[in-house]
């Protein structure tokens, strides 16, 4: 199996959106220069020192 995984993560102020962010422009800039097939997808959310945290990691198999 050729699986890989891309983590982005976003840090923001408690209270921004992801929509405020590029962090979705980062994403389909990656996705649109990669090939393979999207296999999952998973996001989670945290809170440290008053800064919100965001992690998408997208697991793929690999092209070829």
């Amino acid at each position: 199996m050729n699986e890989r995984v891309k983590v982005f993560t976003y840090s923001s102020g408690t209270g921004s959106t992801v929509i405020e962010t590029s962090l979705e422009e980062h994403i389909n800039e990656w996705l649109e220069h990669t090939d393979g097939e999207v296999v999952r997808v998973t996001q989670s959310e945290s809170e440290r020192r008053g800064t919100a945290h965001l992690t998408v990691c997208i697991w793929y198999r690999a092209a070829g």
